[in-house]
Order: C-alpha cells, then structure tokens, then sequence
C-alpha cells in the first residue's frame, strides 16, 4: 500500500500533462520527443522490475514455465512499443510540396502519362462500378484505364468494352493479386507504357484530384512509390454493431494518419496494396510485383527500397473503398496480413536478408512481423491467465497488486496518453484492444504456423458488400467468448468462495488476479456483444451535400437545398409550406455537376422531402459526382445518432 501511495504524485503528474495536451498540437516536436522519452523511461522502469522481482521461482516449473512464456509476450510486444516510439521521433506533412506540384503541373502541362490498374477477382459490379466509373472520371489528361479481371467473366468484359476501358484476363490464377498485376504490368508495357502505374483495389474510388495531388513527386527520381491512406465509406463491424458510427473511427485511421507520416520521416512508408502510384521502371527493375508472400504490398516497399529508391506518404483522403463488414472477413483480412508479414521474413529483402536496406529499416520490417506474432498470442494468452490461478493454482506473476500498480500505472498512463494524443484520439484502450481479442483465437495460430512450418498459404480474398436483412451471429466468436466468460466466472467466484472460508494460494496475489478477471469478463461480454451482427439493410451509401439545387413543379422553379443524396434518391429541404402539396408528386430536380434528374416525392413534411429518383436518371453521373467528389458517408456521421453513441462521443472525447 506505501508503494500505492508513493506513486501518486507521479501519476497525479502523469494526468495534469493528459488535460494540458489537448491544448498542443502533436506536430510540437518538442513537446512530442519529451512525451516519447517519458514514456521510455517509465516503460523501462516498469520492465526492469518486472523482470528481476516477478518471475516466479524455478522450483515450481509450472508457474516459472508459464510465467516466462508471458513475460517473452511481453517483452515482443514492448519491442513493438519501443519501434513505435522510435517512429514516432519522427513525422512528415507531404501535403505543402503536393500543393506546389500540383500548382506547377498546371502550369506548365508537363504531366507524364498512368496506367491505372483495377484488379478484380469476384466483386460483383455493384462494386466494382463505382471504381471503374470513378477512374474514368479522373481530373487527369493522360491516363488509360485497365481492368485486370481474373475470374474471366464475359460480362465484365462486355461492360469495359461498353465503357471504352482495357479489359485484360489470364489463363490461370498464378500469383493471385500480385501475379494478375504483373500481367497487367507485361501487357500494358507493349500497348500504353506509361511511365507511372496507379493501383487500385476493386472496391476503392479515387477523388478527381488523385493523381494531380501524387504524380508531381515522381520528379525526384529516387521516389519509386506514393501511398495515400484508406477511408471507408460504410462502417466497419465494430462501427456498425456498437452503433458507434458517429463516435468512433474506423481501426484503420492510426495506422494510416499517424503511424504512416511517421514512418515517412524515416523513408519508409509502406504500400497498402491500394490507392498508390508507382514508378513502372523501379517495379520491372525489382521484377514486378512481388509472389513470394500473400501480401505483396508491405514486399512491394522495401524491396524498392533495398534497390535504392525511397517511398512517400502522401496524407490526404484520395480514395475510399469498403471495409469488412463481418466478424468473419475481418478476422480472413487479418489472418491474411499476419501470415504475409511472417512469410516476408524469410525473402531475400527481408530483415535478415543479404541485402542494402540500412538497420532502421531492418528493425521497422522486422516489428511488422513482430507485432502479429506477439498481439494476437498475449491477447489469446491473457484471457487464459487468469484460468491457470483459479485452477491450476499457476501464479504466472508473483506481486502483490499495490505493488504491480506502482510500477504499471505511470508507465501505463504515459504510453496512454502519447498514443491517444499524438493520435488525435484515434486508438483508445478498450475499444482499440477490443478488434485486437475478436482475432486473435484465429490470427494466432494462423502466424505462428506461418513461422513454425513455412507451408505455402493461399490468397483469400475479403469479401465485401455484403448484404443482410436479419440480425446474424457468428456462432464461432460467440461460443468461444461465451465458454471463457462462463468458466471465468465460475472460476473467480469458487475461489473468492473458498478465499472467504480462509483457503490461501500458494504464490500470487489474488485480488491482482481478481482486477485481471474482471478486465477479462468485461473484454468477453464485448466480444459477444459483437459476435451478434446487426442487419446491413442498405444497398447504397447516402452522402451528405448540403449544397443549393432547385425543384421544378408545376412549371415553376423553388429554391431548395439538397442535405443528402445516394444513387437512387435524395433528401431536399424547401419551403415547409411547398412541401406538404408535393407529397407522392413528380418532380424534377437540378443537382450541380448533373443537372435535371427526375424523381417522385416518397415523403414530405416539415420542409422535408424525400425523392426517388426515376428510371431515366443519369446513374453514371450520379456515381461520379457522389463517390469522386468531398463528399462523407452519412452512414459514418449519424447512422443511429443514439444517446449510447452519444455516451461514448462524451466519454471518450472523439472528434
């Protein structure tokens, strides 16, 4: 308990500078290295006891075996901390120097021609229309669209044809994603060869702009490569089953807007797989997209690298596309990043390769790799814990929980609060560690028998757009949290029992043990929460507008202004008094960029009115105007608006 207490400044300390951060911006790199340091030294503090004073005796085997094993896990995932806080001593805005490329490019005219590639393997053309149509549009005069279809569908080709586009297909499947593009690069070499190639997953559509913003820093001619970050239009399972759409971004937002600029500022921010550009020369001269791993993106980055060339991050929403919807295509799209992340250890241009990437990048690829085998392994290994006291009488961790809190809590609180602020609050316990619990029983065992066997993996690709009507549960996640959570339960409240009855464990403290229980249920309680997907109704995103448009009715032509728009309707705000006589009325409405589009009245009321659009409305216009344009997601700002969302948007400070 003096432990406890003697603690308390510092902590105390720790929380002042939580509420002064708000106030400062994480590009203060002063402030940003003082905070990163802080958090070191206290990290360090807390493994340096945890080390020399934890550890149980070697006379128990079971307890030191166990104990060891999570505190290597620990230790893992503070070499990714550690890897993190080292990135982070750094950062790059590439968006001034966009700014004058852009303004110079059109200028002086002098653009080189893109390739634009598309590959596509089963997404059917309610998705796949919107890209196409989407890089058709492209605010760009030398470009030339190519579709890379490897399922070899008569349709598609028929509809490319329809469109004016490049349609391309393949005998087999070799090489999955990588191997389709590679055709694309061998084909399109003979055709268009456009010095630059722009990729972009089946699903994503770029903004006009796109490549007016990336294209100026190919003038450098050490820059192979220029990733954008991914944005989602449609909410992700966490979103979408929480009802947190308007109070939490999407998982993927720290990766892309703060660990990437970062990663920038050492040269070495890595492709994605999609929404970048590439230089055609420095690809042939590595030997084209990378087949030795299922994910050829990270391979991509640093084998242009080991060649000499430098990476670029350019941190502005160009693109959005469609995150994974369910439990279980998240869970394959993380499996999948695991196991690529594991093979590329064992590449010619990996970590331990013979090669000419410099230390820095050595240890960045190497922590890649690190962070799916250890993440997924202590989460998986933490829940399980507990269950080795209650049960087995295994102390893994010998200390009492005053003490383990006067190590843990300053160090906890520091590296807490840098990740959230230099954030921006986008990662956050709990919720944040929540996507991390849904994966790891399966992520798990999928990266370690990658390390383990070195067995070749197949490409499984995400589905998305998927549809649903009814409520569904993944039965799978369900019935694992559900088994932990009751056997935790019934665990801690035998023993609490048996501790009333004054029974004592040999070694460990139990309420630390309780604390840890309890943290448990709470995570297990989510997962199954989660575990029961509520229905995806809607088959397209509604975008918000707010911008004039005019209706016409009657012969006469009202002001109105369109609040939100989809591809097959519109909500419009106009004179309450006009919208009562329009209700089940047909109308003609004028939209910016499209023009006069016909449409029926399916509600109206205060000054509100709801419209359909008819059969005749120029559909490929609507798409273009709607999903190139800056224009958000309605569906990821007020999708529920509920006071539960509201709860977690006041708790949690998100913006």
């Amino acid at each position: 308990m003096n432990d406890l207490l003697a603690t308390l400044p510092g902590v105390a300390l720790l929380l002042g500078a939580v509420l002064l951060l708000p106030l400062i911006r994480p590009t203060n790199m002063l402030v940003r290295r003082g905070l990163i340091l802080a958090t070191f030294v206290l990290s360090l503090r807390y493994f340096w006891w945890r080390i020399s004073e934890t550890l149980p005796p070697m006379d128990q085997p079971a307890d030191f075996a166990f104990g060891l094993l999570f505190m290597v896990l620990e230790l893992m995932l503070a070499f990714s901390t550690y890897m993190c806080l080292l990135t982070f001593w750094r950062h790059r805005d590439n968006s001034p120097a966009a700014d004058e490329y852009e303004h110079e490019s059109r200028r002086d005219g002098n653009l080189p021609a893109v390739d634009v590639f598309i590959p596509t393997y089963n997404e059917p053309w309610e998705v796949l229309e919107r890209t196409i149509l989407g890089a058709s549009a492209l605010d760009y005069p030398h470009f030339t669209v190519w579709v890379l279809d490897d399922t070899r569908r008569d349709w598609l080709r028929d509809k490319c044809a329809q469109l004016g586009l490049r349609y391309l297909t393949r005998p087999g499947n070799e090489g999955a994603k990588a191997g389709n593009m590679n055709n694309g690069l061998h084909v399109s070499k003979q055709e268009t060869n456009a010095p630059l190639i722009m990729v972009l997953d089946a699903d994503f559509v770029p903004r006009r702009n796109f490549l007016r913003r990336v294209v100026g820093f190919f003038r450098d001619p050490r820059v192979a490569l220029v990733q954008t970050p991914q944005f989602f239009f449609n909410p992700n399972m966490l979103q979408h089953n929480f009802m947190l759409s308007e109070s939490w971004v999407d998982e993927q937002r720290f990766f892309f807007d703060t660990l990437q600029p970062a990663k920038d500022g050492w040269d070495v921010s890595y492709c994605c797989g999609t929404s970048f550009v590439a230089r055609r020369a420095a690809v042939e001269e590595i030997g084209g997209y990378p087949t030795e791993t299922i994910t050829e993106d990270i391979l991509l980055s640093f084998k242009l690298i080991d060649a000499g060339y430098v990476t670029r991050y350019l941190n502005e929403k160009l693109s959005s596309g469609l995150a994974p919807e369910t439990i279980g295509e998240y869970i394959k799209q993380r499996s999948r990043w695991g196991i690529g992340a594991i093979q590329s250890l064992f590449v010619h241009c990996g970590p331990f390769g013979r090669n000419n990437l410099d230390f820095i990048h050595r240890l960045l690829f190497l922590e890649t790799a690190n962070y799916w085998l250890s993440l997924p392994t202590f989460c998986l290994f933490g829940l399980f814990a507990p269950l080795l006291y209650w049960i087995g009488g295994i102390a893994i961790l010998r200390a009492e929980a005053a003490e383990y809190a006067y190590h843990f809590l300053p160090a906890f609180i520091a590296s807490t609060t840098l990740f959230v602020w230099i954030s921006g609050g986008r990662i956050m316990p709990l919720l944040t560690d929540l996507t991390e619990f849904v994966c790891a029983s399966r992520v798990a065992p999928a990266v370690w028998k990658a390390l383990l066997f070195r067995k070749a993996q197949p490409f499984r690709v995400t589905a998305k757009g998927m549809l649903s009507d009814r409520v569904q549960i993944n039965w799978t996640v369900m019935l694992e949290a559900g088994a932990l959570f009751v056997l935790t339960t019934i665990a801690l409240l035998s023993y609490r029992t048996a501790l009333v009855d004054g029974l004592q464990p040999d070694g460990g403290d139990p309420t630390l043990y309780t604390f840890w229980s309890c943290w448990n249920l709470l995570i297990l309680a989510l997962v199954m929460l989660l575990a029961v997907e509520r229905p995806r109704r809607r088959r397209e995103e509604r975008f918000d507008l707010n911008e004039p448009a005019h209706l016409l009715w009657r012969g006469s032509r009202e002001p109105a202004r369109l609040l939100d728009m989809s591809v097959s309707g519109a909500r419009v705000e106009i004179a309450p008094a006009l919208a009562t006589q329009l209700r089940d009325a047909d109308v003609i409405i004028e939209i910016t960029g499209i023009g006069p589009v016909t449409a029926h009245v399916t509600n109206a009321g205060g000054g509100n009115v709801n419209l359909r659009f008819g059969a005749g409305a120029p559909r490929a216009a609507i798409i273009v105007k709607l999903y190139t344009g800056d224009y958000d997601s309605v569906a990821l700002r007020t999708e529920i608006g509920s006071a539960f969302s509201g709860i977690f948007r006041w708790v949690f400070g998100m913006r």
